[in-house]
């Protein structure tokens, strides 16, 4: 069992070392941040990857923006609409369960989550930092995105004017749209 620990109170639960190796039993168990990008949960980290876990909830909307890092994103369940660009006009696109995507660096990424289940995403990037600096980044961008929200960006549907790019495409795959539903 690992003893790692940070400011925020993480810890990997059932961390099990196995020679050089570890297992980290369980991903549903592990403890998270709750943010209004949805709970962002710090899984393992390696020499120069890392990994974590969001559950994104109905009715989220995250604007595509770029990360520094490249990202191989599976989506363990649920559905969710992946947006970026492409000619300098956004595309959008559903992402099912058992979907696997990759991003590179640098480019602007968002998702939306129409649908009225919550969808889950496992996050593998390159990255050198410890579990501990990891979980700390979190609390960090969670402090982040509240300001932002605050400031008026919007990580709603509710956010977005019914005639939003976001809620029009919203209609056509969920058959309805987000904010009437929920």
């Amino acid at each position: 069992m690992s003893t790692e620990s940070n400011s925020n109170g993480l810890a990997p639960v059932n961390l099990e070392p196995i020679g050089e190796c570890r297992v980290l039993r369980n991903i549903d168990d592990q403890p998270g941040i709750d943010t209004v990008e949805g709970t962002m949960v710090p899984l393992l980290t390696g020499q120069k990857i890392r990994s974590h876990v969001i559950v994104m909830h109905p009715g989220q909307y995250c604007d595509a923006h770029p990360h520094e890092t490249e990202s191989i994103i599976y989506t363990v369940s649920g559905r969710w609409v992946f947006c970026t660009h492409e000619d300098g006009e956004e595309v959008r696109t559903v992402i099912n369960q058992n979907d696997l995507f990759h991003f590179p660096g640098g480019v602007p990424t968002g998702f939306e989550t129409p649908f009225d289940e919550p969808a889950v995403i496992l996050i593998v990037k390159s990255g050198t930092e410890s579990y501990e600096e990891m979980a700390a980044g979190i609390g960090e961008a969670k402090v982040m995105m509240e300001n932002a929200a605050a400031e008026g960006e919007p990580f709603y549907y509710k956010d977005l004017d019914p005639d939003h790019a976001a809620r029009q495409y919203a209609r056509q795959v969920a058959g309805r749209d987000p904010v009437e539903a929920g």
